[in-house]
């Protein structure tokens, strides 16, 4: 390191020379006034040098005699600290210009301010998300912790907000913090600190930081891209700074440094969040991690954070299941993936369904669904009352359906769109919505949901193929189980011409999560990475190129999980749906193209019997008690009578008879025989 002596009264300061700046400090002082100083960086003065453009501490510009001798004064390198926080007044480089940047002036340094970053600055682009933000969160009494200050803009912008408290801001960069402080100084910023140190989750020793030519991409990691040197910078510990300074917005742009930063930091104090993030350093995947971390400690991401913009904005949850503007979930916590006891929602709609829906609840709640919301309408046969006696026992919630408060006659949309207003939306952690005749079928372990997820691994959706179960060529109604009465269904190994299925969906609830719709989710693809998985565990990104898709190619989807579906049941259930109408838009009959499509029964692989014994045990239990058992059984004989009743009703007839003739294959009864299309075959 080469030594020099120089004529000032300062106690620090920065040589210019040629255009390059270096910090010297003082090493001891003579007689004279004169004082003995090193050099602060990897810069040398050359021999030939006989004076440089000086700035001293009380801004006086000026010239000065430089002697270079022989080294007088040895100093090591890994001795050289730099004060981790910067006091007293300024020094700073040489510069001629001034920028003003959304109302900040700032030095304009060619060295620092390079053509890259020096072209945004000029035209007010430079940090332009942040300051917006800052701007608007800001309130009287906070204290602004800023992680990555640059030039100092961000600081300066938050401690000229009125009322603001206190703003300590974090550098790792050591050529940036004359910057800085000449930023406050010519903005008359004194409610700031500045701390040279690298942001880190525990503090401990100094560590290494990546200069590069761009100060804006000097950073912890190496590898990203090129640069020019090393510097050891002290380590400044998340844990300790909390403590200390008691933050209620923090500020974060540390080029990558922010994954993994915050993880075991109490952020019971912080309001926002502003990180500006960088999937080009850790991937999509480290930014999925970010997102659900926070999730998890109750900050989301603002519905005014611009979808393609870095700088993401993330607001704590002050009050569970509150809804604000622009979103349509509710605001709340999200539990990890793998976390205990995950509590599972299916959300549905029913109408006359009562024979059949203790079944479903049994086989369910056995799987591991933990909760049921079931929208009715206009219920005739008992279901209704069956499902308040559930809702008693704590098995269900029931409610009207909130479509019927309105004009509205989509029921289910309607349903949809009221259940991100429910309790069971602040509280769950998984949602499944899917209608009374579908049943999960999951073909791993015993059964279970828990199997199915330790057999897919992490996932955000995980959408189950559907396989359509015929009317077996039964006609009558039994009082019987669905899943032993229509074992034969559709091939599940279809050609590519029938291969399209439609799907239900299981949604892990996150920051992702925009929507629930009835086949699948409305999801952002801004917050890092996406699994979506098919019901053989595999990646599926087709839905993410299509919001309107709700369905796809099935072949090899059943691996693991089906959603088997009983859309007929028999013969005279069907004509009982008809009659009912389309739950999800009323006045809407079911088609004989419904029947046609859905009436396959040539192959039994998907077996439901393995799982029949746990669902039984379950349903047992419900009708142990006397009053739902009784409701039960009045469920079952409407349904019967609704059956007599539509026994001669020429509507009904006639599709029995289009039935009989086009799209059966059991045994035609005598009164609906065609004796010449018999002859003729």
């Amino acid at each position: 390191m080469q030594s020099c002596w120089v004529k000032c009264m300062s106690v620090s300061a920065v040589f210019a020379w040629k255009g390059q700046c270096c910090t010297i400090y003082i090493s001891k002082r003579d007689k004279t006034n004169s004082v003995w100083v090193t050099f602060g960086n990897s810069l040398t003065l050359p021999r030939c040098a006989s004076s440089c453009h000086f700035v001293q501490k009380d801004m006086f510009h000026g010239w000065i005699s430089v002697n270079p001798i022989e080294t007088l004064l040895q100093i090591d390198e890994s001795e050289k600290k730099f004060p981790q926080t910067v006091t007293g007044r300024h020094h700073m480089y040489a510069y001629d210009e001034t920028l003003t940047i959304h109302g900040i002036k700032v030095a304009f340094v060619p060295n620092i301010i390079t053509p890259t970053i020096e072209k945004p600055m000029r035209k007010g682009k430079y940090e332009k998300g942040e300051v917006e933000i800052m701007r608007a969160i800001l309130q009287p009494g906070d204290r602004l912790l800023e992680l990555g200050a640059g030039v100092g803009v961000v600081s300066s912008v938050a401690a000229t907000v009125e009322g603001v408290e206190a703003v300590l801001s974090i550098e790792a960069d050591p050529n940036l913090v004359p910057m800085i402080k000449e930023t406050w100084r010519l903005n008359g910023i004194e409610t700031t600190e500045l701390r040279n140190g690298v942001a880190m989750a525990k503090t401990g020793d100094p560590v290494k930081f990546y200069i590069r030519d761009n100060y804006w991409a000097s950073s912890m990691e190496p590898d990203s891209r090129p640069y020019a040197r090393i510097e050891e910078v002290p380590s400044a510990g998340m844990d300790t700074l909390f403590q200390e300074f008691r933050p209620t917005v923090l500020s974060c742009d540390i080029e990558g440094g922010e994954l993994g930063l915050l993880d075991e930091v109490d952020l019971s104090g912080l309001r926002h969040i502003v990180m500006e993030v960088h999937p080009k350093v850790y991937g999509q995947e480290g930014l999925r991690k970010i997102v659900d971390m926070l999730g998890e400690k109750g900050f989301l991401p603002s519905p005014d954070t611009k979808p393609d913009s870095s700088v993401k904005r993330f607001d704590r949850v002050l009050v569970a299941g509150q809804m604000i503007e622009g979103a349509i979930l509710p605001r709340r916590p999200y539990r990890p993936w793998g976390a205990e006891a995950p509590r599972v929602l299916i959300p549905t709609c029913m109408k006359n369904e009562g024979p059949f829906i203790l079944e479903w609840i049994a086989w369910h709640r056995a799987i591991g669904v933990t909760d049921f919301l079931v929208f009715t309408n206009d219920c005739t046969d008992g279901t209704d009352k069956l499902l308040d006696r559930l809702d008693d026992m704590g098995i269900v919630r029931h409610m009207a359906n909130p479509a019927l408060g309105s004009d509205a006659t989509n029921f289910q949309p309607v349903a949809l769109r009221y259940l991100h207003y429910t309790r069971e939306m602040r509280e769950v952690d998984y949602v499944i919505s899917m209608d009374v005749d579908e049943f999960i079928n999951i073909r791993v372990g015993e059964g279970r949901l828990e199997d199915l997820f330790a057999a897919t691994g992490e996932f955000d959706v995980l959408s189950m193929s559907e396989i359509n179960h015929g009317s077996n060529n039964k006609l009558a109604y039994e009082r019987t189980w669905v899943t032993e009465a229509y074992p034969g269904h559709q091939s599940t190994t279809p050609g590519k011409q029938k291969a399209h299925r439609g799907v239900k969906s299981i949604t892990r609830l996150s920051p992702r999560i925009n929507a629930i719709r009835n086949h699948r989710p409305d999801i952002s693809q801004d917050f890092g990475q996406t699994i979506w998985r098919d019901g053989s565990g595999r990646t599926r990104p087709g839905f993410l190129k299509d919001p309107e898709m709700n369905g796809w190619d099935c072949r090899g989807a059943y691996d693991l999980v089906s959603l088997d579906h009983f859309p007929l049941r028999s013969l005279e259930c069907f004509l009982v749906k008809m009659h009912r109408g389309d739950v999800v838009v009323a006045d809407k009959s079911v088609s004989n193209r419904y029947w046609r499509t859905r009436n396959n029964q040539g192959e039994t692989t998907s077996d439901l019997t393995r799982f029949g014994a746990l669902a039984r045990k379950e349903y047992d239990r419900l009708l142990s008690d006397p009053i739902l058992a009784d409701l039960h059984e009045a469920c079952c004989a409407a349904h019967e009578a609704r059956i007599a009743s539509l026994a001669g009703v020429e509507e009904f007839e006639e599709r029995k008879k289009w039935i009989f003739s086009e799209a059966w294959g059991g045994e035609i009864p005598d009164a609906y025989r065609d004796p010449s299309k018999e002859a003729a075959e």
